[in-house]
């Protein structure tokens, strides 16, 4: 298995999910999880990712800005704590 195969399983385990109306926090995680490694096959191969489609449709948003939604929540999802080990205060997120 190779990180193409990874991230179509999780995408489509995502998508599969998300139609089906099943664990939203369990889709939106694999969802996230396999867009970056999409992101980062793309961008490895010189090819255009989704990040540079959202840039131009958003030019007022950098990189930056993206990633920060696209990682918001599924960081609360993942994490207990923040770096340094300090608790997360992710209630208003969750």
């Amino acid at each position: 298995m190779d990180k193409a195969e990874v991230a179509r399983r999780q995408l489509g385990t995502a998508l599969d999910m998300f139609l089906l109306g099943q664990d939203p926090v369990s889709a939106h995680c694999l969802a996230v999880g396999g867009g970056e490694i999409a992101e980062w096959l793309a961008e490895k191969a010189g090819a255009e990712a989704f990040t540079s489609h959202v840039l131009i449709t958003f030019p007022h948003l950098t990189v930056a800005d993206i990633k920060g939604v696209r990682k918001k929540h599924w960081n609360a999802f993942k994490h207990a704590t923040k770096r340094g080990g300090k608790d997360r205060q992710d209630d208003e997120i969750l």
